[in-house]
């Protein structure tokens, strides 16, 4: 699954409650940055694919993004 799939699932109004908590690459999985489902920040982070995820709290959905794949290609 997409970051963008897992948006498309959730409420991404900018006017939401709903976080997304994306971890830092090669780091520790409590080191992440929050953003509105929403932000228009996510977009650069869209097609990576999602490696794991957890839901932190009823609206904060923290995931672990595959930052060496994008959309299903390998970056080789």
């Amino acid at each position: 699954m997409r970051l963008i799939d897992l948006l498309a699932t959730i409420d991404t109004d900018v006017e939401s409650g709903e976080k997304v908590q994306i971890c830092h690459p090669g780091r520790n999985w409590e080191d992440y940055d929050e953003f509105s489902a929403g932000s228009k920040l996510l977009k650069p982070f869209y097609d990576l694919k999602v490696k794991s995820l957890s839901a932190i709290n009823t609206d904060v959905i923290r995931v672990d993004l595959d930052f060496d794949e994008k959309g299903g290609e390998t970056d080789e």
